[in-house]
């Protein structure tokens, strides 16, 4: 049940940054030693690994209500 909370909120973490990559990178550049090209490279991959995993889940759900 942790888990799932832990997705949800990252879920909604990610929906939050989307289409604000840029500005979120630039100022965690600020704040970190990681340059924004590198931010936005960990975002984006967050972002396709939550989006990878939303599909999992939804698929396991349906084959849960299947049976």
């Amino acid at each position: 049940m942790g888990e799932m909370s832990v997705k949800n909120k990252l879920r909604r973490l990610i929906g939050l940054i989307e289409g604000h990559e840029n500005k979120v990178a630039e100022q965690v550049s600020k704040r970190t030693s990681m340059n924004k090209n590198q931010v936005k490279d960990r975002i984006y991959k967050i972002q396709r690994k939550v989006d990878k995993d939303s599909n999992t889940d939804n698929r396991d759900q349906t084959r849960a209500d299947d049976s």
